[in-house]
């Protein structure tokens, strides 16, 4: 049965962003977004026609002031930790794909959706990190070996 115009709100609509981890040594870039204040890694939907690759390359650009050469994946994520519901009603699931890059030296400031970036350990994170962020950094943190031993999670 179609839904009616009025539900279209209230069921989840399917969208792709993509993300960049950017590492220095044992060190990551983390973004604090403009809407929510939590803290997060640089990144955001790819725009139609976009490549994935890309729109990673862009949102950080954006978001950071940040250019990036090289994107190694490091993995791609869905499911309910991915899913946002907007001050507008409307619910995204997001499917994102997460890749990282090593820092190129420039000095990162805080543009576009973010609010403030900053430097942090992967072993001691930030309190506030958002729930997908939690999980982007859990990977990195395996695949580099490194651990949570600070702040809690959010």
């Amino acid at each position: 049965m179609p839904l009616a115009r009025a539900d279209s709100g209230r069921v989840p609509k399917q969208r792709v962003g993509a993300g960049v981890a950017v590492l220095d040594h044992h060190n990551i870039l983390l973004i604090r977004r403009a809407d929510n204040g939590l803290w997060d890694i640089p990144g955001g939907a790819v725009e139609s026609g976009e490549v994935v690759e890309d729109a990673a390359r862009r949102e950080l650009r954006e978001e950071t002031g940040v250019e990036a050469a090289t994107l190694t994946l490091r993995g791609v994520f869905s499911g309910p930790t991915f899913q946002h519901t907007y001050p507008d009603g409307n619910v995204v699931e997001w499917v994102t794909v997460l890749f990282s890059a090593q820092w190129n030296g420039q000095s990162p400031r805080a543009d576009d959706d973010a609010a403030q970036v900053a430097w942090y350990p992967l072993d001691a994170l930030p309190a506030g990190l958002s729930p997908a962020a939690g999980r982007y950094l859990a990977l990195i943190q395996t695949q580099t070996g490194q651990t949570q031993t600070g702040a809690a999670h959010a």
